[in-house]
């Protein structure tokens, strides 16, 4: 099918929402939108139709996990606790990649934010549908492993540019943080994502003992990297947060992860700078019991902020929508048409470096159980719901009551819910 049309009661694409129009798609983009029912359009007055959902942050590697690494403690137990798992499941990447893509899409999410570590291939996420941007993990602080990091580096860089325009993803980098990436190794990356302008993600002032660290060499954090057999003299002590920033500052395109501890100082050098956004984790931010985190202040001061669910190793599940639910029942002073642009403007233009598409990729929602009439203040209500994604003008999910409506391309039938 490469035209259809779909009516529906209410198109919200961030920007502005529209009530009773008719969405017209052609070989998988939009064409126009026009008012009322056209003739010959699919039905779906009652459903509300928004851009897919963006994901600016996870690490899908982790999407096997039945329920998240208990984070009542430090944090430093919770890496321990990711480190085993990792050590014990080596093969697991492919499955769980292919897994944790599958389940973002029946959750109205179309491009992601994904932080990749070892065992992956290009093919699972191919093979998964993935439309986003993979961010090769680095980290290291011996010199050996600094240098085998660099070669990672340069090997994403050729990727990098192999990839075509046409290609679903493209490749960045992702220096850990800054407990676990040496200061030759940092500087390697920013270098190297300014030479072949390829975006950066990095976790920053996540924990108030990362800035211990940072700032004294001391706490936690040494512990856990005496013990891990890493610890080197000399890298940790008079530093914070900012100086990372300033480093980053200059690559094309930054995504700082987390941010929850980041000082005023550093909330206003990050919102001066138009290539930078921070990415929050509402529920994942939550379950590690931090304090309020600076998403507002940032905002306020002109900033940029994108939402990602991190990984299933902290949150109960993948699903973006849930997040920005959670943010408007934590903050009912966001209108929902604002968080709208959090979850799909913002972390677009984080990811890809354009704020809009004209692919046909969108999110239905049936809007407060199909109650409200005004999803402008419902959208993100409780009794909303994703009931179908479509991807490139092909619902990739679709509820069942729905189907009449429209085909399900017959080679993602798994991805039907009921």
């Amino acid at each position: 099918m490469t035209s259809q049309a779909y009516h529906v009661g209410w198109y919200m694409d961030g920007a502005s929402a529209l009530q009773n129009v008719t969405v017209h798609i052609d070989a998988g983009h939009v064409r126009e939108v026009t008012a009322g029912c056209a003739p010959g359009a699919i039905d779906l007055a009652n459903l509300v139709l928004i851009p897919g959902l963006v994901n600016a942050h996870t690490h899908l590697e982790f999407s096997l996990f039945a329920n998240p690494i208990p984070t009542s403690g430090r944090f430093t137990d919770w890496i321990r606790s990711v480190v085993k798992y990792r050590r014990e499941h080596p093969d697991n990447p492919p499955a769980a990649i292919r897994s944790g893509v599958s389940e973002s899409i029946r959750a109205g999410t179309t491009l992601i934010g994904e932080i990749a570590t070892t065992g992956w291939s290009e093919s699972d996420y191919v093979s998964s549908q993935f439309q986003g941007q993979i961010f090769q993990e680095v980290l290291g602080l011996g010199n050996e492993r600094v240098a085998t990091q660099i070669q990672l580096i340069e090997s994403i860089a050729t990727r990098h540019h192999a990839t075509s325009d046409a290609a679903s993803f493209g490749f960045g980098l992702s220096p850990h943080a800054p407990y676990s990436v040496h200061p030759e190794l940092f500087r390697n990356s920013v270098e190297m994502a300014i030479r072949h302008q390829m975006p950066v993600a990095m976790h920053l002032a996540e924990t108030p003992a990362e800035l211990e660290l940072l700032a004294k060499g001391t706490g936690e954090f040494r512990e856990l990297l005496t013990d891990f057999g890493i610890w080197r003299d000399g890298i940790f002590g008079g530093q914070k947060p900012l100086d990372y920033l300033k480093g980053l500052a200059r690559c094309p395109r930054v995504l700082v992860i987390h941010g929850n501890y980041l000082d005023d100082e550093e909330l206003q050098f990050l919102a001066a700078c138009p290539n930078m956004t921070l990415v929050y984790c509402p529920r994942t931010h939550a379950a590690f019991g931090h304090r309020t985190h600076p998403w507002l202040r940032v905002l306020e001061l002109g900033g940029r902020v994108a939402i990602g669910t991190d990984s299933r190793a902290s949150n109960p599940d993948l699903s973006l929508f849930a997040e920005l639910q959670f943010l408007a029942a934590t903050s009912p002073g966001m209108s929902h048409m604002d968080l709208l642009k959090l979850g799909t403007t913002c972390g677009r233009q984080a990811l890809t470096g354009q704020s809009s598409s004209t692919k046909a990729d969108f999110c239905l929602i049936e809007c407060d159980g199909g109650q409200s009439t005004d999803p402008e203040k419902a959208l993100f209500a409780p009794q909303s719901r994703v009931v179908g994604t479509m991807i490139e003008g092909n619902w990739a999910c679709l509820q069942e009551r729905f189907l009449r409506f429209a085909s399900v391309s017959g080679s993602i039938p798994s991805r039907t819910t009921g």
